[in-house]
C-alpha cells in the first residue's frame, strides 16, 4: 500500500545548489534552486493585540472564546475579552511592569493562560511561557536567564515549585496564582488605580523601568487611569518590539530563549491565513489542546483571534474525546501522536467487537481512495467499496471528532504518510506542516487539493527554503526570529547570510514540496561509515500499537540497533483478550519477561538469545515487534537497517529527562541512562 517517499535524493539536491556556497558553508541560492512561497497580498497587523481590539470595536458581541461549563458551552464576546485583557494589563502597569519587562507564565492550556498572555502583551511586556511539566532546574534556568520580574502560575503547588527552584541563592520574583484569584486581583487593581498611584511591586528593575518610562500623561501628573496607559502603550507598540521569549526544548543541550517579535508572529498569522483561507470561513470553530508554551499552540490561538474564529480550550488530553463532541471543531491543530492514538483506539475497539477484519479492509480502501484521488476520479469499484465503508466505519470515526471536522493541521513531528492517507480517505484531511520555534513557528504546509502525504507541503507566503551543501534546510522570511536571548555567538551561528540554519535535513520533491528527512545533529555514522537518519526508522517502528517509544543507536558501532519501549496499556489489552487476569501488574510482568534480551533481526544466534519464548503472550509480543522492525527495515538499505533490538523494561518520560515537553527524544540523556542496554546490543 505504501508507495514510499517521492523526493529527490540528497545527492541531487546537493548537486543543484552546491556550486554556490557562501561564508561558513551557507548556500547562496539562486531563484532556480530555492523553494519560494507566493508573496503576501494582505495587510499584516502591527502587533498581536490589534485584531482583538478590532473585533471588540467592530463586532463587540462576536463570540471569540468558548469555555466548558459542565455539559454546556459558555462563550466570551470580543468586547468582554478585550476589556478583561485591558484590565489585566492595567493591573500589571499598576504593579510597576514596564515596556519590555519579562513575565513568566506557567500554566496548562486554558482560557486563563490566554487572558494572562494577552494582558502581558497589552502592557507592552514580554511573555515567557514555561511548560507545566518543566522540572525545577528548567524553571530556574528560564527565570534567571530571562530576568523575569514576575511569574504567573496556575496553582499554589506551582508557586511552591517556583520558590523551590530559585533556592537560597536567588530571590524569587513575585508570584501570582491564577487559582487564588490572581488575575481577578490584577484586573481590579488596574481598573481602580490611577497612573500617578502606581505600585512598583514587580521588582526593582520593573519599578525603575516604570519610573523612567513615566507613560507620558501619568508622568506629567495627570490623574490618568492605567487603562489609558494601556492604550498609549498599544499605540506605541510595533512589529519590532519583542513579544515573547520561548525557550526551545533543547534535545541536544541547554534550552535557549528564542526572541520572537510582534512582527514575527503577526507575519506568521497572516501567512497562515493566506496559505489556508478555507479554515477561517463563516462558522469556523477550533479546539486548542496543544501546550500554549509551544509556539504551534500559540499561533493557533493568535490566528484564530485574528480571524474571529470561535476558540475553545480542552480541559486536558483525557477529556479530549468528550470535548471534541461538545465543541464540534471545524479544524484542529495536533501532533502525530493524537492521530496515532485515535487510529489505535479504533482498531482495538474493532478487535474487541470481533470486527477487525472489516476495520482493516476499510482502512485499506481509505488509503487506496486517497491515492486514487491524486490521479483523478477513483474507479467505480473503489467508489462502491468506499461508499460501503463510509456507512460502516468512516462516519463513526468522523463523529468521534465532533462530526464537523474538515481539516486537521499536523506538526511538531513527522506523521506517517500511510496514516495521513488513511484519515484523508475517511474524510478527515490532514495537512502536514513544518516549522520550528525560531520561525514563529510555521515554514511550510497547509491544505492542498492534491496533497503529497509524504511531504510537509510548500513554503508559506513570503518564505524561501533552500538547502546547504550537506542537505540542511535553510529558511528565510519575515517570521524568522531575531536571535537567541543572551546568546550572541549562538545567534551568529544560526542566522548566517540572511538564512536560518534549522538543523534539519531535507530535500525537495519534483513539484516543489519540502520533505524533512531527519536532524543533522542526530545523524548516526556507523563504524563502517554508513550514514543513518534515526528518526524515520523510529517513527516506523513506533507506528506499531505495541510500541510506545523506539530509540535507534549505532554511532561508531558495527551496525544499527534499537531499544524498544512497550506501550503498557496495549500490552494489558493483549493480556485481557487472552483471558489472562492480573491487571496492570500482569502487563508489566509480561513486558519485563520480554525485556532484557537481544533479538537478532537477521536470525543468527547471539549473546543473550532468549529462553522465554514458550510463554504465549511473550512470544506474541516478540513476534509483533519483529514485524514492526521488519516493516521499518523495508524502507531503508541493508546497511541502514536495524540488525538487533532489545525490549527495555521502562518508560521514557519528561520527568526523567528522556523526552522534551513536546515528546522529542533527548538522545544524550537516554544514551547515558540506558548505556548498559545499548552495550548489550553489541556484546
Amino acid at each position: 500500500m505504501d508507495q514510499g517517499p517521492r523526493w529527490q535524493p540528497l545527492e541531487r539536491v546537493r548537486g543543484c545548489v552546491g556550486d554556490r556556497v557562501g561564508s561558513r558553508g551557507v548556500v547562496n541560492p539562486t531563484p532556480e534552486t530555492t523553494l519560494s512561497g507566493p508573496p503576501l497580498t494582505g495587510p499584516v497587523a502591527p502587533h498581536l493585540l490589534s485584531r482583538l481590539w478590532y473585533w471588540a470595536e467592530r463586532q463587540p458581541d462576536r463570540p471569540l472564546l468558548a469555555i466548558r461549563d459542565g455539559s454546556e458551552v459558555v462563550t466570551v464576546s470580543a468586547a468582554r475579552f478585550r476589556d478583561r485583557v485591558r484590565a489585566i494589563a492595567a493591573g500589571l502597569i499598576a504593579r510597576g511592569v514596564g515596556p519590555g519587562d519579562r513575565i513568566a507564565l506557567l500554566s496548562r492550556t486554558s482560557p486563563a493562560w490566554v487572558e494572562a498572555d494577552h494582558g502581558i502583551l497589552a502592557a507592552a511586556a514580554v511573555t515567557v511561557p514555561i511548560y507545566d511539566s518543566s522540572s525545577s532546574s528548567q524553571i530556574e534556568r528560564i527565570l534567571i536567564d530571562s530576568g523575569s520580574v514576575m511569574v504567573v502560575v496556575e496553582t499554589p503547588e506551582q508557586r511552591e515549585l517556583v520558590v523551590a527552584a530559585m533556592g537560597d541563592h536567588h530571590e524569587p520574583p513575585p508570584v501570582l496564582v491564577i487559582a487564588e484569584g490572581g488575575l481577578d486581583e490584577l484586573a481590579a487593581t488596574g481598573t481602580d488605580a490611577t497612573a500617578d498611584g502606581a505600585h512598583a511591586t514587580a521588582g526593582a528593575d520593573a519599578g525603575a523601568d516604570a519610573g523612567a518610562d513615566a507613560d507620558a500623561g501619568a508622568g506629567a501628573g495627570a490623574a490618568a487611569s492605567h487603562l489609558d496607559v494601556v492604550e498609549q502603550r498599544l499605540a506605541e507598540l510595533g512589529p519590532q518590539d519583542l513579544a515573547t521569549l520561548i525557550y526551545s526544548s533543547g534535545t541536544t543541550g541547554e534550552s535557549k530563549g528564542c526572541e520572537l517579535t510582534h512582527g514575527n508572529l503577526c507575519h506568521n498569522v497572516r501567512q497562515t491565513v493566506e496559505q489556508a483561507p478555507e479554515l477561517f470561513g463563516p462558522g469556523a470553530r477550533t479546539l486548542v489542546f496543544l501546550p500554549l508554551a509551544h509556539a504551534l499552540g500559540r499561533i493557533q490561538v493568535h490566528t484564530s483571534i485574528d480571524q474571529g474564529v470561535l476558540t475553545a480550550f480542552a480541559t486536558g488530553i483525557p477529556e479530549l474525546p468528550e470535548e471534541l463532541l461538545l465543541f464540534r471543531p471545524t479544524f484542529i491543530v495536533a501532533v502525530p501522536r493524537i492521530f496515532e492514538k485515535v487510529y489505535d483506539g479504533a482498531r482495538n475497539r474493532a478487535i474487541d467487537a470481533g470486527r477487525v477484519g472489516i476495520f482493516d479492509r476499510a482502512m485499506d480502501v481509505a488509503v487506496r481512495w486517497a491515492d486514487a484521488r491524486l490521479g483523478g476520479r477513483p474507479p467505480l469499484g473503489l467508489r462502491l467499496q468506499h461508499l460501503l465503508f463510509d456507512r460502516l466505519v468512516y462516519r463513526k470515526l468522523r463523529a468521534a471528532f465532533g462530526g464537523e471536522l474538515g481539516m486537521a493541521i499536523c506538526g511538531g513531528a513527522a506523521l506517517s504518510g500511510q496514516l495521513a492517507r488513511c484519515f484523508d480517505g475517511m474524510g478527515i484531511a490532514i495537512a502536514q506542516g513544518y516549522g520550528l520555534t525560531e520561525a514563529a513557528p510555521i515554514v511550510s504546509g497547509g491544505p492542498d487539493p492534491v496533497p503529497d502525504h509524504d511531504s510537509v507541503g510548500r513554503p508559506y507566503p513570503a518564505t524561501d527554503v533552500a538547502f546547504a551543501e550537506d542537505g540542511e534546510v535553510l529558511v528565510r522570511g519575515p517570521q524568522v526570529f531575531r536571535g537567541y536571548w543572551n546568546a550572541p555567538e549562538t545567534t551568529a551561528q544560526t542566522l548566517v547570510d540572511g538564512w536560518l540554519r534549522t538543523g534539519d535535513l531535507g530535500a525537495a520533491t519534483e513539484r516543489g514540496d519540502l520533505v524533512i528527512t531527519g536532524r543533522k545533529k542526530e545523524l548516526i555514522v556507523t563504524a563502517g561509515g554508513k550514514n543513518v537518519v534515526p528518526g524515520a526508522l523510529e517513527d516506523r517502528v513506533r507506528a506499531h500499537p505495541l510500541v510506545d517509544q523506539c530509540v535507534v543507536v549505532g554511532d561508531g558501532r558495527p551496525f544499527v540497533g534499537a531499544l524498544v519501549f512497550l506501550d503498557r496499556d496495549e500490552v494489558q489489552r493483549r493480556i485481557e483478550r487472552r483471558g489472562t487476569t492480573g491487571g496492570p501488574q500482569a502487563a508489566e510482568a509480561a513486558g519485563l519477561a520480554a525485556a532484557g534480551v537481544t533479538h537478532r533481526v537477521s536470525g543468527e544466534a547471539g549473546p543473550g538469545e532468549d529462553s522465554l519464548g514458550e510463554d504465549a503472550i511473550e512470544a506474541e509480543l516478540r513476534a509483533e515487534i519483529d514485524t514492526a522492525v521488519a516493516t521499518a527495515n523495508a524502507s531503508v538499505s541493508r546497511g541502514e537497517a536495524i540488525r538487533a533490538y532489545r525490549i527495555v523494561a521502562g518508560v521514557l518520560s519528561i520527568s526523567n529527562g528522556d523526552l522534551t515537553p513536546t515528546q522529542k527524544l533527548r538522545r544524550h540523556n537516554v544514551g547515558q541512562r540506558y548505556a548498559a542496554e545499548i552495550q548489550a546490543l553489541y556484546g
